[in-house]
């Protein structure tokens, strides 16, 4: 009879183990989702950022075909007229120089959009990595759930 009398302080011990598992998990299942909060909401940060280069990509490249424009006019102009030439010459390399400039910010501007490009890879791989854990974390809580289920109906 003494054994039936602590049954239900094991009973409720064991409650108190399973609480603390549950209150565990759940805390865990937090912090995962916390992250990928913030992991979206770096997306949106970065997916704002690549919108603005390629805006800024594309503004460069009508400068580019801009200055190209200019410097045809310009070869166009000194081939019709024969005066000037000089001040057409210095013009012309100024342009050629600005050009090359832009050239250049492109390049950058590539390079930098491929520099993020891979860290959003990476950081969707991480997402990735992320979300399988967060479902095998809920899958051993759904089993843990399971089988408090089972050992409460015995």
């Amino acid at each position: 009879m003494s054994a039936v009398r602590f049954l239900p302080f094991f009973n409720a011990a064991g409650c108190l183990v399973l609480l603390g598992v549950v209150l565990f998990q759940w805390r865990a299942g937090q912090e995962v989702s916390r992250r990928l909060h913030e992991s979206r909401s770096v997306e949106i940060v970065e997916r704002n950022a690549r919108a603005e280069a390629e805006e800024l990509g594309k503004r460069l490249q009508a400068d580019v075909d801009g200055l190209k424009a200019s410097i045809d006019s310009m070869r166009h102009a000194a081939e019709l007229s024969g005066r000037d030439l000089a001040a057409k010459d210095v013009e012309l390399k100024t342009m050629v120089a600005a050009m090359e400039q832009a050239r250049e910010r492109i390049a950058a501007w590539e390079a930098a959009v491929r520099d993020r490009d891979e860290a959003i890879a990476a950081r969707d791989l991480r997402l990735k990595e992320l979300d399988a854990l967060l479902s095998a974390t809920r899958k051993r809580l759904d089993e843990a759930v399971a089988e408090l289920g089972k050992a409460g109906a015995r």
